[in-house]
């Protein structure tokens, strides 16, 4: 398992440890599954965005120039698959 090391605020260090504390958990285990339950939630979006992106693609009138490669495109999905 790898180590890594980062900087919290006071505040977020107290709740750290009262989560800790309630949950019978060490500091360590807390954060690995609130970092996993965030990073699922990231993913689970992600693609559903592009679900929905590959089932309406070519199915929606828009600008005949408009390719995969377009800029704006890049840009919207950047934009909205935050």
């Amino acid at each position: 398992m790898a180590t890594i090391t980062l900087k919290i605020p006071d505040e977020l260090n107290a709740a750290l440890e009262a989560a800790s504390a309630r949950q019978h958990m060490s500091k360590s285990a807390v954060v690995r599954a609130a970092l996993e339950e965030a990073l699922a939630l990231e993913e689970k979006a992600t693609n559903a965005a592009a679900v929905w992106v590959e089932t309406w693609r070519g199915c929606l009138a828009g600008r005949e120039e408009a390719s995969p490669d377009d800029a704006r495109l890049r840009h919207l999905l950047s934009k909205h698959l935050r």
